[in-house]
């Protein structure tokens, strides 16, 4: 079992259709494929060392925070997608091989968020995801402990008053002159 399902994967594609005698690729090669995108997912929570070893994506999930779980499931449901839509592409569905590839490219970016890599696979020293799965995780702020203009590329009149910001001094901001 992995974080989706079947039907959340197969709603990546509109013109799918599941639960007919033709269908093709069958459930179970996308159960297939969710189970694949799952173990991956965990290999990346067992390194990052958010869980511990040998456990099922449904137990994993029963320790992490419901967001934590829900970003498993969201890549989850893009990296099964990715493999359906080559599939698909292989039955003369040309559209669902490039739509596989935006999606793959998506989830791709997830899973590197998750595992800490960028887009060239090199460690990276944080990541988006961090604080779901690690409380004591350090967290950046969206306040800036100084607030200044930097100064180089403002117009020369434009002062800290012009933006909205209340500091004293700014690169042209002259006073008593």
């Amino acid at each position: 079992m992995g974080y989706t399902t079947v039907g959340n994967v197969a709603g990546m594609f509109p013109n799918f259709t599941r639960g007919t005698a033709q269908q093709k690729p069958s459930d179970d090669l996308i159960q297939t494929y969710v189970d694949d995108v799952a173990a991956e997912i965990n290999a990346i929570l067992v390194r990052r060392g958010f869980v511990s070893t040998g456990l099922s994506a449904a137990q994993i999930g029963s320790l992490l925070s419901t967001d934590a779980t829900n970003i498993c499931e969201m890549i989850n449901r893009y990296g099964a997608p990715a493999q359906l839509g080559q599939t698909l592409a292989t039955f003369g569905v040309a559209s669902a091989g490039q739509l596989a590839n935006n999606i793959r490219d998506t989830y791709e970016r997830m899973k590197n968020d998750l595992n800490a890599r960028n887009d060239k696979g090199e460690a990276q020293a944080g990541g988006p995801y961090y604080k779901y799965f690690d409380p004591l995780a350090r967290t950046e702020t969206a306040q800036p402990s100084l607030k200044a203009i930097s100064g180089g590329d403002q117009a020369p009149d434009q002062t800290p008053g012009k933006t909205g910001s209340s500091q004293v001094f700014g690169k042209f901001d002259r006073r008593g002159t």
